[in-house]
């Protein structure tokens, strides 16, 4: 160890364990059991922990497996952690948790939660769809709320499904942006993997296949990413490991004194929208990936297209020939494109459908169902949050198509559209006004075909043919290859041009979409929580004291992860 590590330790362990003290004097002045506090602030005798957290099936037990080598980890689709597990990987623990915010096993959450705050460095991961409207809350709050941008690695695995190319990162790298500001995912260190490419190398007989497994997996650009990681963040993780400790057990105690509106009913209100939210939002996170996904793929087809008639447009034996071939490669664009709105409108249809089967059974459930008849029965009685409730826009907030007003009259007077029925009929057939077969990318680039100007014939997208068919011994070598190459660069332009059209329109078709069918009702859900939670009595001095003692963790920590880069600097 560094002499200036020593003192780096000595300094902020003396802070640490003032605050420490601080914190179980705030818990006996409340009558809060603090047996469960750290009893020691940095165990620097213990190897260095790296928890693995993030979307449940985004491949954490197989990225493990990999480094491990440990052949008994339970893989594949679906949920097959059920637990926190505890590996070796060269003298550095590695933890393998449960996803996050699974639904059939709400437990999961928990274990995860427990065991970042318990590791010392965090390493979440998610899959090339990237995240969903609930693991990007989780993901941010992790990032800002408890300052572990310091201490944490992004890994995004199955890059195999689109390719792991460097095209392909850099175009999931702008989407991981929108989510990671105010850091850059190079900040975080962020790496795109296939794990299970590189399981697979380990069994191919070919070699040379072996080898393009490896490389599609980037086994060590992960490897290498790791260790850089754990080598220049060790300490001041290892330092505020217990600081999150702390924090969490605050929170605990925050849960026991919060305050509520004082009426459970409308305390279950607010835990009913945030489920009708959930199955919203998610099914708005599924549409928005599964429709990137396909139009993407759709660009990726009229690119390739591109490239192959660019290069082989002068191996025919004459113009017509190779316009003919042009002209195909024109036409395949448009069926590409057609397919492509075929594939959105299918995929929109099948989600949006099962979207109103969950919502169907959410309203139908005894939960949705007792809920209704309690407020219900409370309106009018005298109760003035109940009536509050009712005459605001808790209730009564007007519908969108996600979700029409399909419980009959009486539910719409009384304004409890919060538990009508979901009818996406309407919606389905609206598909085609915002994905409709009129778009075709050709006349966004405005190419014109088969005009003949100075006596040259341009052929199909205004390419110079005439010069490039002739004869070796009929035209200047240097002329002609300076054609050839023109005219092909002319026609990989053109190909790109209208795969970036195809991306642009999708997405403002997209955008425009889920605004009106989706992100619509999930901000009117949000406003109607909002509201639910002013409502609200004031917090209580105990109240305002815990979280005081959390703004204090989470400055400590910030301090600490900032100390130490000085450190660094100045030991350079």
């Amino acid at each position: 160890m560094r002499e200036q590590d020593s003192v780096y330790i000595a300094v902020w362990t003396a802070k640490s364990k003032k605050l420490l003290e601080s914190i179980r004097d705030l818990l006996g002045k409340i009558g809060f059991d603090g047996s469960g506090l750290p009893q020691e602030i940095f165990e620097g005798n213990k190897p260095v922990s790296l928890v693995f957290a993030g979307q449940y099936s985004a491949g954490k037990s197989t990225i493990l497996k990999a480094l491990t080598g440990i052949s008994d980890i339970a893989i594949g689709a679906g949920i097959t952690t059920q637990e926190a597990h505890t590996y070796d990987w060269n003298g550095i623990e590695v933890i393998d948790t449960p996803g996050i915010h699974t639904t059939l096993r709400p437990d999961h959450d928990e274990i995860s939660y427990q065991a970042i705050a318990d590791a010392d460095m965090l390493v979440y991961v998610v899959t090339q769809e990237l995240f969903d409207d609930f693991i990007g809350q989780n993901f941010r709050k992790l990032l800002l709320e408890k300052d572990k941008a310091g201490e944490m690695i992004l890994i995004v695995n199955k890059m195999a499904g689109i390719g792991n190319t460097i095209e392909n990162q850099e175009i999931k790298l702008k989407d991981l942006e929108k989510v990671t500001a105010p850091y850059t995912p190079a900040q975080l260190r962020t790496v795109f993997v296939d794990a299970e490419s590189y399981l697979d190398s380990l069994s191919e007989p070919d070699s040379e296949i072996a080898e393009e497994l490896i490389a599609r997996s980037n086994y060590d650009a992960l490897v290498s990413t790791l260790n850089a990681f754990v080598r220049d963040k060790g300490i001041p993780s290892q330092m505020t490991t217990v600081l999150y400790r702390l924090f969490e057990f605050l929170q605990k105690a925050l849960e026991e004194y919060q305050p509520s509106t004082g009426d459970s009913d409308i305390d279950a209100l607010e835990e009913h929208l945030r489920q009708e939210r959930y199955i919203i939002s998610t099914t708005q996170w599924r549409i928005e990936s599964s429709v990137k996904s396909i139009f993407e793929e759709a660009a990726s087809q009229i690119r390739e297209k591109g490239r192959e008639i660019a290069n082989s447009v002068y191996n025919y034996d004459n113009e017509d020939d190779a316009n003919d071939a042009i002209t195909a490669a024109y036409n395949e664009v448009d069926r590409i494109t057609a397919d492509c709105v075929d594939s959105i409108t299918r995929r929109i249809t099948e989600l949006s459908e099962d979207c109103q089967a969950q919502l169907d059974e959410f309203y139908k459930s005894d939960f949705s169902q007792t809920l209704k008849f309690r407020l219900e029965s409370k309106n009018g009685k005298g109760n003035p949050l109940i009536e509050r409730i009712f005459k605001s826009d808790v209730l009564a907030q007007g519908s969108s198509k996600i979700i029409a007003n399909t419980a009959g009259t009486n539910a719409a007077a009384n304004g409890l559209k919060a538990f009508t029925g979901s009818n996406v009929h309407q919606m389905v057939l609206d598909i085609g006004h915002f994905f409709g077969h009129s778009f075709k990318p050709w006349e966004a680039v405005k190419w014109v075909k088969g005009i003949n100007v100075a006596g040259k014939v341009l052929g199909a997208f205004g390419v110079v043919l005439s010069i490039g068919m002739q004869a070796k011994e009929d035209v200047d070598a240097d002329k002609r290859e300076q054609e050839m190459r023109k005219s092909r660069e002319t026609l990989r332009a053109g190909f790109n041009n209208a795969a970036n059209e195809v991306i642009k329109y999708f997405n403002n078709a997209l955008g425009n979409f889920l605004s009106e069918n989706y992100l619509t009702r999930i901000a009117g859900i949000d406003s109607q929580i909002s509201e639910i939670r002013n409502m609200r009595l004031g917090k209580s001095e105990t109240c305002k004291l815990l979280e005081s003692a959390q703004t204090d963790c989470r400055l400590l920590i910030s301090n600490i992860h900032q100390s130490y880069s000085d450190y660094e600097e100045m030991s350079e």
